[in-house]
C-alpha cells in the first residue's frame, strides 16, 4: 500500500522505518518528519503525516506528534477575534447606556 504518494513510499517501509528508529533511541519520541527522514526523503505536502501516525501507532510503535503548529495558530487566532468582538459588543452596550 502507498502511503506517501509524493514520495512513493509503503506501508512497509514506513513502518520499518519507525520500528529502527524506536529501537534505536526509545527515548526520542518517533514523528513522521523523523520517519521520512529516515527513509531518506523530505516532506512535500505532508498530508500523509496523520496517516503515517495512524498505521505507525497501530503496528505498537509509540508515535508522539503534536498537531501542527498553523492549526493551533489559528484556533489563537479565532479566540482573540472572539475576544476582540466581546470587548467591541461590551464597549457598545456601555456606550448606549
Amino acid at each position: 500500500m502507498i502511503v506517501c504518494s509524493c514520495n512513493v513510499l509503503t506501508k512497509t517501509r514506513v513502518i520499518a522505518a519507525a520500528e529502527s528508529l524506536s529501537r534505536r533511541d526509545p527515548a526520542r519520541a518517533v514523528t513522521p518528519g523523523r520517519i521520512l527522514k529516515e527513509l531518506g526523503v523530505k516532506a512535500q505536502c505532508a498530508i500523509c503525516f496523520s496517516l503515517i501516525r495512524t498505521m505507525v501507532a497501530e503496528a505498537g510503535v509509540q508515535v508522539t506528534c503534536p498537531e501542527p503548529l498553523a492549526s493551533e495558530a489559528q484556533d489563537d487566532e479565532a479566540q482573540d477575534d472572539e475576544a476582540q468582538d466581546d470587548e467591541a459588543q461590551d464597549d457598545e452596550a456601555a456606550a448606549a447606556e
